[in-house]
């Protein structure tokens, strides 16, 4: 879906809630600490983190999706690695209740609900390869 073919309301709605997210998530509460902290439904915020998330997905460019006509044009492709560093706590206990598990291939990415927008973000370009 694509977020510009929303009506305005339903785009206004959207950033709204990009805005709870994101505030929450900076907050350094937890998720219902913070919800209840501010009058919102932890059920309402999960579903709208959760249609975030997947439009976030879907914005992202697919590595098979290039036309032949579009290779064609662009000629040859250089492609160099890009790495992101990762941080992770030092107990791993927190990552066995992900809130979403990306598996490719042998590789499997558990992701906590806790998550940064720009860690979720480095993580989806750099599976996107795969």
């Amino acid at each position: 879906m694509d977020i510009s073919s929303l009506t305005p309301d339903k785009q206004m709605k959207l950033q709204y809630w990009l805005d709870v997210i994101r505030q929450c998530g900076a907050s350094g509460l937890t998720n219902r600490d913070w919800c209840e902290q501010h009058g919102i439904s932890l059920k309402s915020y999960y579903y709208w983190l959760a249609k975030i998330r997947k439009l976030a997905i879907e914005d992202l460019p697919r590595k098979n999706h290039c036309t032949s006509t579009a290779l064609s044009q662009a000629g040859p492709v250089s492609v160099e690695p890009e790495f992101s560093e990762v941080s992770f706590p030092e107990s791993t206990s927190s990552l066995t209740n992900a809130s979403a598990v990306v598996r490719i291939g042998r590789m499997s990415v558990e992701i906590s609900e806790h998550i940064s927008d720009e860690l979720l973000v480095s993580i989806l370009k750099a599976v996107q390869s795969c």
